[in-house]
């Protein structure tokens, strides 16, 4: 791992974001999280973390995948998901360590920083257009759905149904784990991990 000294599992964490990219390896350590991807390399004292958000965000063909933003006083920004990339249409999924390490840096700053802002979701300006956009999709296709029934189309209610769950599954799940909400460091929301 470089330069950091090794430590037990839980105060270490990697992963790929993506194929083609260096992995970037994190490390809890005494007073602050020290992180590597490639040449670039880098450490941000816990006292000196402003805010953590929390969020679900799945990729194209990911269902699963969380990130932890982190933002430091002096404007770096630090991403961690729970998803690690081995090929093009293929990624590891590394929840329970993700969640692990998550718990124990939000402990680790919990016990130096008083003004860490811990927020869940996405911000308020990005959630409820996609709560808007949700409701109108979901609404069309349940439009959609009875037209069918009503003209007496059964193979295309049914293709519909299926389409609809779909979208109610991808949507309303995404929407409804990003809603924007602040958390206590040591009670994390469980919708917002893995």
């Amino acid at each position: 791992m470089g330069k950091m000294a090794p430590l037990q599992s839980k105060n270490i964490y990697r992963y790929r974001p993506r194929v083609m990219s260096n992995e970037r390896v994190f490390a809890l350590l005494d007073r602050a999280i020290e992180w590597e991807e490639g040449r670039r390399s880098g450490q941000i004292l816990y006292a000196d973390i402003s805010r953590i958000r929390l969020g679900y965000r799945p990729g194209n063909l990911a269902n699963n995948r969380f990130v932890a933003e982190i933002w430091a006083k002096d404007g770096t920004k630090l991403e961690i998901a729970s998803l690690s990339a081995r090929t093009m249409f293929d990624s590891e999924n590394l929840g329970p360590q993700f969640r692990i390490f998550i718990a124990e840096l939000h402990r680790r700053i919990a016990d130096v920083s008083t003004s860490c802002h811990f927020e869940g979701g996405l911000p308020a300006w990005r959630w409820w257009p996609a709560a808007i956009v949700a409701v109108v999709t979901i609404s069309a296709a349940l439009y959609l759905i009875g037209r069918a029934l009503v003209m007496g189309e059964l193979m295309l209610t049914a293709l519909m149904i299926c389409l609809g769950a779909f979208l109610m599954w991808q949507m309303g799940g995404t929407v409804l784990r990003n809603r924007p909400r602040k958390y206590s460091p040591l009670l994390i929301p469980a919708i917002l991990l893995p």
